[in-house]
Order: structure tokens, then C-alpha cells, then sequence
């Protein structure tokens, strides 16, 4: 029989990823399959198990051939093409439970080793999975039962079903053609609450209080009647038929998620048997893709409304409703979103997403404060530039990497200047947006901070055309005819600079442009000396940084890391970060004591550090890491300001503040 290959173009993604990893791991599973099967059996030596691991090897190219090949009639091909091999393990005096039992365990290391290089399994794939080991199953229970006949042995459904593992995860039940079920494994009454016995030979039309009971409904909550279930349809239409996600309620009035897979069975002579159906729990893996959807759903919904409405009151609304619940979830948010990047509906969003969730990390903070549209206050000392990266931050998904119009930034250390923070905030946003609009594609703006004389300026430059005078009142003036669209937050914004003292400029550029100025006032005399030291401390800082990696050869790739946090969601992340670069492995740790074990075990080529551990001082890991492994590069994480001396004493080689710049980590360890 010969059947024809789908196009490139059928197949989706996640099918052809799924081939392509099953294809790079056959070897790596199929040596894990083998050792797990092997090891419950005598010691039949080193050749059983290198022919065991080659067959398992054959079959999942096999599969990945299959799927790449057909897409999803994949896995029905595949199984009707896995019955010679069936019948030759059988031959060989291999039980149907050995059999079943041992495509159970390669099943689960396929989860296991996607688990370990990708994370968790998304559905679409599972479910490839569930159908491919479902069609093999029933393909191998057919050649067992032509092996009974030709051997004139009686055989009953029960008899045959009974032989199944009974250690699976899955549920497995036997369906006779009337619907009657005459098998359920043990691990049913795990999953809904309920003993197999209350479901085995119960007739059709007395199984509707126990569904009842269990109260199943489809993603939406809508009850699934008995005929629409997996089970019934693959009778009916004699075919395949899967159910990814149905609710139910448990004996114990907990709520579950469940996946159903019913394969019909047939006999030689094409005669219905009946229908093999596999049932899984998926009640924890729904869960986090809910909360996954929802954060996605509330991030985005934030993002449009910072952007799109008044600032104050959008801040308003997000510090009320969103601070306090994403204040210790941002990083793991930012590891999810990632997973929403396989959704091909979703990547352009969750891209936006996962580059602007760390920025708003350090805004959630302070949005606690402004939980009500904050009223007029008088100007106070306030650091001018973190309110400037507070805006950069809020407008990062609409300036910068992956957007027309560019931004650079040039931002000192300043002293305090008299302002108030959410009304410079939100006047700076305006001032940036408004650059935005006037900036032609691929050209950049300029954000910069600087001090003249007794004001600290905060000069944002465009380049569009030359504004005149009139138009340039025009921007202020949102009662105006024609006035812009950013008008109000703009004259709100210069009339609270003119109340501090300050004042608002716009100048011509000489290269082209316009610079739109905040002069607001120092605090003190004093402070405009020390923001003059402090600027040239600043420059001489960054000279000297950049000459030492001007002269400084590029850093050697490393391939072991060691990430060493109490926070197991920023270990975790900056672990997956790192095994993404191919050949990397990443070992995580909680404390110090646990670092310096792992790293005994493993020695690492680089580690990452954070300062605050629970039995001790992130410093003093650092120093003997560097004395018990004199090669090690060594980089501190830390929220924390960190001084040079500590640094040179403790010996690390880097810095990084959080939220990290992922770029400059993955230079530092030689990517």
C-alpha cells in the first residue's frame, strides 16, 4: 500500500518540530528506553541490549519519518506500518503486556527528554504523541489476537485488555461495539475518584448518572452529552478521535482536566472489535496554560492601555488592579510568555511581551503608589533619571529593537532636581511618543541628561522637520484647531515644569531635528558640584571600560554554567536561557553550600551568582569558587548597587543588575 506525502506546506509547525527533535534524540531515548526495559529483566547481557536499543532507535526515526512525511495521518500510518515489527516481537515470545509495556516506557521518555530540553510538552504535540502510542497499541493488540487464532486459542476482549500494564499513567479502557465497557486499569479511580467497578459492564444506557456525576464539560463549560464523547464517536464513525481538554468533577469535589483518545479495533475481516480508549490527567499542564493565556491576556491588555490612554490614569488603574499580583510573578511570567512564542497566532504579541515584562518589573513598584490619579503636589527632590527610564521602559515596545524609529540613550548619574514623579513621568512619555511620530523610519531619537549650570536638563531630540514657533505652541495648545494628538499630556506637562521652577524649551538641531528641553532646578548649590564630579566620574568610568574591552580579546565560549539563586523561577530562567545556545549545560543551585556540591560534581566553566542566599553571602561563594576552580569566570547578580572594591575583592569578573540585560550575559559567557 502506498499513500501520498503531504506537502511542506500541510504539515504544521509543531508537527515538524516534533519530528525533527524525535529524529535528533532517537539515539539519547532510545539508550534510556532500553535501560529502563532492560532493567527489570535478568541479566541478559550487553548485545540484548544493544540490539533492544537499535530496534527502539529504528522506531522512533520511523515515527519522525512518518510525521514529517504525512503530518497528521502520521501517527495512524505509522501505526499500520509498526505491524511486521509487532508481529516479530510477538514471534519472539514477547507477551502483549511486554509489548504494550515496553512502547509505554519509550512514550514516557519522549516526555522526559522533551521535558529536559524544551520545557513542558505543548499540547499539540502531547497529543501527537497520545495518538501515535494509542495507534501502535492498537495495531500490536490486533497481531496479538490473529496470534490466538492461528493458535486456536479462545480469546475474549477482557483476557486481551487484562494484559495491559497496569503502572501507566493513563487510563486505559476496553469498549465493546454497544458502548458496554469491559476493561478499565486501576489508574482511573486515581484520575476521577472512582473504582473501576462501578464503570465495567455497567450498560450503555445506565452509564449516565455516573457521567452525571462527573460532570464533563468542553474548554467553554458546555456539558458533553454521552455521544459526543471520544469513546461513542470513534464507534460510530470508526475512526480516530481525541478530546485534548475535558473538565470534569471528581468524586472528591475537586475540579480535573482530563484528555481522551479512543482508537477503534478491528478484526482481520474488517469486522468491528470495539475501541480502545486512553484517558490522561492534565489538570496541572491546563492550569499553568490558563494562567499562562490569562497573564499573556493581562499583560497585553496592560500594554495597550499605558500607551493608548491619559498615563496618570492608566497608572491609576494598573497600580490597583495588576501591582500587587505581579509584583512576585513578573519572572515567571517571562519564562511562560517564552512558551507562547511556539503559538504562531501569538509570537508577534508574546515577543513584544517578553521584551517589555522585565522593564515593567521595576515600574511595578512604584505603581503601587498611584492606585488614584494623583493630584498636584509641590515639587520635591526626585532622580530625574529614573523617572527618564521609567518612560523608556513604559515605551519600549513602540521605540526601539524591532520598531521603525530607533532610540539612543545617553543617561548620567544626577543629582536631585525639584519635580514631581508621576507628572514628569508623564510628560516625559508624551515627549517620547511624540519624537516617535515625528521620527521618519530608521531614524533614531536621542534621550539624554545633562547638567547647565543650577538645572538638570532632560533633552529629548527627534528627527523630524523644523517645528516654528507656531507650531510648536500648537503642541501645547490641545484646544488648539488641528491640535496634536498628544496635546493635553503636553501642556499639563509644561505648565507642572513652569510651577517647579523650571522650564520647557525647544531648540533646532544642526544636524536636523528638534530638542524638546526640561530644565528643572537642582536641589541646593552643592548639589551642582557634586553632579559635575559625579559626571566626570561617570565619564572617566566608562572611558576606562571602554578602552579594557576595546584591548581585551573576545571571551572564550563556555559550555557548563552554574546558576546560583534562592529564587528557583530567576534560576530557573536564566538556566533555560543559557541550555538555549546548543552544547550548554546549566546546573542550578539554591544556597551556597548546595553551589559548591554541584559544582564538585560538575566543575563549571562560568558562574552566575546572586548576592542575597539564605545560609550565606553571595561574595563569599564567589571567592571559593574562584579559589577551587582558578579558571572559573564568575559574574555577580545582584538588585543591589555594587562598588568596584567589593568586586576586585571578592575577584567575580562581571556585574550584572537585574532585570539582566540578557545580551551582555550571553557575551560574557562567550555566545
Amino acid at each position: 500500500m502506498f499513500y501520498e506525502s503531504a506537502g511542506p506546506e500541510e504539515i504544521s509547525p509543531e508537527i515538524l518540530e516534533l519530528a525533527s527533535f524525535l529524529h535528533s534524540e532517537a539515539s539519547s531515548i532510545a539508550r534510556t528506553a532500553a535501560t529502563l526495559i532492560m532493567g527489570g529483566l535478568p541479566l541478559l547481557g550487553t548485545g540484548a541490549r544493544r540490539r533492544l536499543r537499535s530496534l527502539l532507535g529504528d522506531q522512533l526515526l520511523e515515527l519522525a519519518r512518518h510525521l514529517q512525511s504525512f503530518g497528521d495521518e502520521g501517527p495512524r500510518l505509522y501505526g499500520e506500518s509498526q505491524r511486521r515489527y509487532a508481529a516479530s516481537r510477538l514471534a519472539e515470545g514477547m507477551a502483549l503486556h511486554e509489548a504494550l509495556g515496553e512502547r509505554a516506557v519509550v512514550h514516557e521518555c519522549i516526555l522526559v527528554r522533551w521535558s529536559e530540553e524544551k520545557g513542558a510538552i505543548p499540547v499539540k504535540q502531547a497529543r501527537i504523541l497520545a495518538q501515535s502510542f494509542a495507534e501502535v497499541s492498537s495495531q500490536a493488540a490486533e497481531v496479538y489476537l490473529t496470534f490466538q487464532r492461528a493458535e486456536s486459542v479462545a480469546f475474549q476482549e477482557a483476557a486481551l485488555l487484562d494484559t495491559i500494564v497496569h503502572h501507566l499513567d493513563e487510563a486505559i479502557l476496553g469498549v465493546e461495539p454497544d458502548g458496554t465497557i469491559s476493561y478499565v486499569t486501576p489508574a482511573l479511580e486515581q484520575i476521577v475518584g472512582l473504582p473501576p467497578r462501578y464503570f465495567i459492564g455497567v450498560q450503555p444506557e445506565r452509564l449516565g448518572s455516573l457521567l452525571q456525576r462527573l460532570d464533563l464539560r468542553d474548554r467553554q463549560g458546555t456539558p458533553i452529552p454521552r455521544e459526543e464523547l471520544p469513546d461513542r464517536k470513534a464507534l460510530v464513525s470508526r475512526e480516530a478521535q481525541h478530546a485534548d481538554f475535558v473538565r470534569m468533577r471528581r468524586m472528591d469535589g475537586t475540579e480535573g482536566i482530563v484528555e481522551l483518545y479512543a482508537a477503534p479495533v478491528f478484526a482481520e475481516e474488517g469486522q468491528l472489535r470495539g475501541a480502545i480508549v486512553t484517558l490522561r490527567d492534565r489538570t496541572e499542564s491546563a492550569r499553568q496554560t490558563v494562567a499562562l493565556e490569562r497573564a499573556y491576556e493581562d499583560l497585553q491588555t496592560m500594554h495597550a492601555r499605558l500607551l493608548s490612554r491619559s498615563r496618570l490614569e492608566a497608572i491609576g488603574e494598573l497600580a490597583g488592579s495588576a501591582a500587587h499580583a505581579l509584583n512576585n510573578q513578573l519572572n515567571v511570567i517571562t519564562l511562560r510568555v517564552r512558551r507562547l512564542l511556539e503559538k504562531p497566532e501569538a509570537a508577534e504579541d508574546a515577543a513584544a511581551v517578553e521584551k517589555s515584562v522585565r522593564e515593567i518589573a521595576a515600574l511595578v513598584g512604584r505603581l503601587q503608589e498611584f492606585a488614584e490619579a494623583p493630584e498636584a503636589r509641590e515639587a520635591e527632590p526626585i532622580d530625574v533619571r529614573k523617572v527618564v527610564e521609567t518612560a523608556l521602559q513604559m515605551t519600549r515596545a513602540e521605540l526601539g529593537p524591532g520598531n521603525p524609529v530607533q532610540l539612543a540613550t545617553r543617561l548620567r548619574e544626577m543629582p536631585p532636581a525639584l519635580a514631581e514623579s508621576d507628572a514628569l513621568l508623564e510628560f516625559t512619555t508624551a515627549l517620547l511618543l511624540g519624537a516617535r511620530d515625528a521620527s521618519p523610519p530608521g531614524s533614531t531619537v536621542l534621550v539624554e541628561t545633562r547638567i547647565m549650570d543650577d538645572h538638570v536638563v532632560l533633552r529629548v531630540v527627534d528627527r523630524g522637520p523644523a517645528l516654528s514657533a507656531a507650531q510648536v505652541e500648537q503642541l501645547f495648545e490641545p484646544l488648539a484647531p488641528g491640535g496634536a494628538e498628544r496635546a493635553l499630556s503636553l501642556s499639563v506637562g509644561r505648565q507642572a515644569v513652569q510651577r517647579w521652577g523650571g522650564e520647557v524649551r525647544v531648540l533646532h538641531e544642526a544636524e536636523g531635528g528638534n530638542a524638546f528641553e526640561v530644565h528643572l532646578l537642582l536641589q541646593g548649590a552643592a548639589a551642582v558640584a557634586h553632579a559635575a564630579e559625579a559626571a566626570k566620574h561617570v565619564e572617566a568610568e566608562a572611558e576606562a571600560e571602554a578602552e579594557r574591552r576595546k584591548g581585551a580579546p573576545a571571551p572564550a565560549r563556555v559550555h557548563r554554567v552554574l546558576v546560583v539563586d534562592d529564587d528557583v523561577d530567576n534560576a530557573s530562567m536564566l538556566a533555560d536561557l543559557i541550555r538555549d545556545a546548543e552544547g550548554t549545560e546549566a546546573f542550578t543551585a539554591g544556597t551556597g553550600a548546595e553551589a559548591l556540591q554541584v559544582a564538585e560534581r560538575s566543575p563549571p566553566e562560568a558562574a552566575l551568582v546572586d548576592l542575597l542566599l539564605p545560609d550565606t553571602k553571595g561574595w563569599e561563594v564567589v571567592t571559593e569558587l574562584k579559589r577551587r576552580f582558578p579558571d572559573i569566570r564568575v559574574a555577580v547578580v545582584s538588585g543591589l548597587a555594587v562598588t568596584r572594591e567589593e568586586r576586585e575583592q571578592s575577584g567575580a569578573d562581571a556585574v550584572f543588575r537585574k532585570p539582566i540585560d540578557t545580551d551582555e550575559l550571553l557575551r560574557f559567557l562567550g555566545f
